[in-house]
C-alpha cells in the first residue's frame, strides 16, 4: 500500500497529528477573534471580550500543541487553563476550541442547562455511556480506561488551588492520555474551572470511533498494531490547493436539539 494513499482510520485518538488547520482554521474565521505572532513563534488567536486565548506552536517538532487560558477579565492572572500536548490528534483541539469560541458569544448561555445547544451529563459520563470502565490508578486519581486499552480518562481526586493548577503547579483536574499502553504518545490537560460544556465535547471525541482520514506516514509507528485502517473512498479526497473549510469532527461531537441525550 503506497504510503500517499489516504486511509481512513479508527479509532481516531490513534490517528495522529493530522492536518493542524483542522484546528486553526476555525479560530482564524472566528468573528472578531485578533490574530498575533508571539515572539517565540507560533499564533496566538484572542476572544473579543480577552477572556480567552488560545496558542499553537508551529514547530515540526512538536506537532499538534495547543494551550487555552481564561480569564475573568483582560489583564488578570488566568483563571483555568487547558493544553493539548504534541502529537494531539487536530479533531479532538478543535472540538473543545470550536464550542468555546461559539459558547462566548452568548456568555456561555446556550450551553448551559435550558441552552440551545446544551449536552447533559460529565466527560465522566459520556465515557461511561461508551464502555469505558475504572482502572487501576494512582493515588488520588480515578481513572477510565478505552474498551481497547489504549487511552484514559483521568480525574484527580480531592482539593488544591485553582491558581496553582493554572500556573501548572500541581496535576490538573482531568486528564486524556492515549496511545500504546506502554508507551503513552499525547495527553490532553484541563483544570479546575475550565467550562465543562467544551470539555464534554472534547471527550466525545476523545472517545468516537468514527474514522478520520490520514496519510500512512503521518500514522504514529507505534500505533499501528492498535487501529484499523481502509483507503478512504475517491471522492473523500481533497484537492491539495484547497484548505479544509472546517473541522472534520464526528457527529457525536456537535450540539444536539435541546432536550436530546447523546449516547
Amino acid at each position: 500500500m503506497s504510503s500517499a494513499a489516504p486511509l481512513l482510520v479508527h479509532p481516531l485518538r490513534l490517528a495522529g497529528p493530522g492536518d493542524q488547520r483542522l484546528a486553526s482554521g476555525p479560530l482564524t474565521e472566528a468573528p472578531g477573534w485578533s490574530r498575533a505572532r508571539p515572539p517565540d513563534g507560533g499564533v496566538r488567536f484572542t476572544s473579543p471580550c480577552r477572556t480567552a486565548v488560545i496558542t499553537g506552536t508551529d514547530s515540526p517538532d512538536h506537532p499538534g500543541a495547543w494551550s487555552v487560558h481564561g480569564y475573568t477579565s483582560a489583564g488578570s492572572e488566568p483563571l483555568w487553563r487547558a493544553s493539548f500536548g504534541p502529537g494531539t490528534p487536530p479533531e479532538i483541539t478543535a472540538a473543545f476550541t470550536i464550542a468555546l469560541v461559539d459558547g462566548l458569544r452568548s456568555r456561555h448561555r446556550d450551553y448551559l442547562l435550558g441552552g440551545t445547544h446544551h449536552l447533559p451529563g460529565t466527560p465522566a459520563s459520556v465515557l461511561a455511556d461508551r464502555g469505558w470502565q475504572p482502572g487501576q490508578s494512582p493515588m488520588g486519581f480515578h481513572d477510565q480506561v478505552a474498551p481497547d486499552g489504549t487511552a484514559l480518562y483521568r480525574h484527580r481526586v480531592g482539593h488544591q488551588p485553582a491558581d496553582a493548577e493554572a500556573a501548572g503547579l500541581v496535576p490538573p483536574s482531568w486528564s486524556m492520555l492515549a496511545g500504546d499502553p506502554q508507551h503513552l504518545s499525547w495527553h490532553a490537560d484541563f483544570t479546575i474551572g475550565v467550562p465543562f460544556y467544551p470539555l464534554v465535547r472534547a471527550a466525545l471525541v476523545f472517545s468516537s470511533l468514527e474514522p478520520v482520514e490520514r496519510d500512512l506516514g503521518g500514522i504514529p509507528a507505534r500505533h499501528l498494531p492498535h487501529i484499523t485502517a481502509r483507503r478512504a473512498p475517491a471522492p473523500a479526497r481533497r484537492p491539495h490547493a484547497c484548505p479544509p473549510q472546517g473541522p472534520a469532527i464526528p457527529p457525536a461531537a456537535r450540539p444536539a436539539p435541546s432536550g436530546a441525550r447523546r449516547r
